[in-house]
């Protein structure tokens, strides 16, 4: 049986339109009356109207109660997560995967920020230890941005996944303080799955022993680490320039 459908928020023009022209499902488009005259806005109407999505006009004061934002531009659309694939799935899938491995996230607003730059930087999914968030919370979806829509994101025991990602032969790269190359001269082409520790713990030794290799961020020695979000970034667009300089 299907599960009930969950919804996430979309604010912003150019984020309310490209998710109109996807093949996302939009339950709705709300439009603050304020700017209805505005070219922009006539046309994510348009275009809403096009593809047969509900469009609501609100006041701009009602708008902003749905919103974490201070501006959404006089738009925002919920769009539904759609159903999440297996890790097999996708490895079956896709040769060439990009995948990213997150133990222990204590924190909503951290999951929901390794969505949106996992969603900019073209990750496949992201799999998470059930030991901390691992869904797809409202506070999640909103920091997301829209990325939780966009990136699957999948519940699974770090080992699991590590059993999974070894019969691929997908390598394991452990991202560690102190712990093998700067991440910077490492080849970071091809298959890879990114391990990332949680904020307050690093990679856990039984979790270290699955890694095929591991790269650090050189950093201040006086900083003991970055935060989780941000260290994501740095190796995940490292290796989109990587891949560019081929």
């Amino acid at each position: 049986m299907k599960k009930n459908p969950q919804f996430i928020t979309l604010e912003g023009r150019n984020m309310v339109h490209d998710a109109l022209n996807s093949d996302k499902k939009i339950a709705s488009v709300l439009l603050a009356v304020q700017t209805l005259s505005e070219s922009r806005i006539r046309e994510i109407e348009n275009l809403a109207r096009k593809n047969k999505v509900p469009v609501q006009k609100v006041t701009n004061e009602e708008l902003l109660k749905m919103c974490d934002s201070r501006n959404p531009q006089g738009v925002v659309a919920l769009m539904e997560i759609p159903e999440v694939p297996t890790l097999e799935q996708i490895l079956k899938a896709k040769r060439d995967v990009f995948l990213l491995l997150v133990n222990h996230i204590d924190y909503e607003q951290n999951l929901g920020a390794i969505l949106r730059t996992t969603w900019a930087a073209g990750v496949d999914a992201v799999i998470a230890s059930p030991n901390g968030v691992h869904e797809v919370t409202p506070v999640v979806a909103k920091v997301s941005m829209g990325g939780a829509a966009y990136v699957p994101l999948i519940g699974m025991s770090m080992f699991q996944a590590a059993k999974l990602l070894h019969e691929y032969a997908v390598p394991m790269v452990g991202v560690e303080v102190d712990m093998g190359k700067p991440y910077t001269e490492t080849n970071l082409r091809g298959p890879v799955a990114f391990v990332m520790g949680g904020e307050a713990v690093g990679i856990s030794e039984p979790l270290q022993k699955e890694c095929d290799i591991f790269v650090n961020i050189p950093m201040n020695r006086e900083v003991a680490s970055l935060n989780v979000s941000v260290a994501t970034a740095l190796v995940l667009f490292e290796k989109l320039r990587q891949e560019k300089l081929v």
